[in-house]
């Protein structure tokens, strides 16, 4: 048996088409659903009236996904364990294809996949969003080991928890992050697989998506403070930033544009206006990034909810 582990909150426009594509795999094993809700929305009258056979638990509150996949890590009975988040759909071979990677590659300790922009072709700030949040995990990038696949397309071992622990909620919602970045710093491998493939649902409206992208850069900066990614120097040495910190943002347009010329230049030639708003959402990154850097002291809980 396998498990699949979904974290959700207020998830009445997604769960639907999320479970509902679960339940049309292709998959021949047994496998479990197991949904970990806070929402205050119709999503448990949605799982309830449609999907019984999901398992379906209960923390009151939003709560953060990590405490959410923790509960359902706790209750699976499956192995491997696959997580996949409440406004994804996965393609039919998804179960599948995790399976045999797992089976090709039993020395890895997460197999995980790429993503694709689930929303209307025709919306530009839901393709801004998947080039900021995506550009690395787009289906066109090679197989590989890697440092880092986020938990909305991603499967464990079970010894994996057993061995290091769970999410820590402190770091939402970078906790997937740093999760992998202890698992390879412990050794671990975690393998890229373009085949394994889900469909993200972004944001389509255009103040939304530029006070999150102000929320990520914050969150990121406050990452590099505390974790020696790569930047952490920068963000430590307040002058150090103070004259090369506004090159970020500018090497971040260059990184992204070079990556979808190489990979994937249809993208960028079908919605022009979209890279447009990715680099007006790059400003609004920043100004969430300074705002961490300048930050007086670390705070003990520093995720912005």
């Amino acid at each position: 048996m396998i498990s699949v582990i979904i974290p959700a909150y207020n998830s009445e426009k997604t769960i639907a088409r999320c479970l509902q594509s679960l339940l049309d795999q292709e998959y021949d094993g047994e496998y479990e659903i197991i949904l970990v809700d806070g929402s205050v929305d119709r999503t448990p009258e949605i799982v309830r009236e449609r999907f019984p056979s999901v398992r379906y638990f209960r923390i009151d509150g939003m709560s953060d996904p990590g405490a959410k996949r923790n509960l359902g890590i706790r209750e699976a009975k499956g192995d491997p364990l696959l997580f996949i988040d409440s406004d994804c759909v996965a393609e039919p071979d998804w179960m599948r294809r995790m399976v045999e990677q797992h089976a090709v590659h039993p020395e890895v300790a997460a197999v995980g996949g790429a993503a694709y922009n689930g929303n209307d072709p025709g919306c530009g700030v839901a393709w801004a969003g998947y080039m900021g949040e995506f550009r690395e995990f787009i289906p066109e990038n090679p197989e590989g080991y890697v440092d880092h696949i986020p938990t909305l397309n991603i499967s464990y071992k079970r010894w994996v928890f057993e061995r290091h622990g769970f999410f820590e909620s402190r770091y939402f919602p970078q906790e997937d992050l740093i999760f992998n970045y202890n698992l390879r710093r412990k050794g671990e491998r975690i393998l890229f697989h373009p085949g394994i493939r889900v469909h993200h649902t972004h944001r389509t409206e255009l103040h939304s998506f530029l006070a999150h992208q102000r929320k990520i850069g914050k969150i990121t900066s406050l990452t590099l403070r505390e974790f020696p990614f790569k930047g952490a120097r920068l963000v430590r040495n307040r002058l150090l930033f103070v004259l090369v910190g506004p090159i970020i943002p500018v090497a971040k347009s260059i990184n992204t544009l070079k990556v979808f010329l190489t990979r994937n230049p249809r993208i960028l030639l079908r919605y022009p206006r979209a890279f447009l708003i990715f680099n007006i959402g790059l400003i609004y990154w920043f100004w969430g990034f300074c705002a961490g850097v300048f930050a007086r002291n670390l705070p003990e809980d520093w995720a912005l909810r």
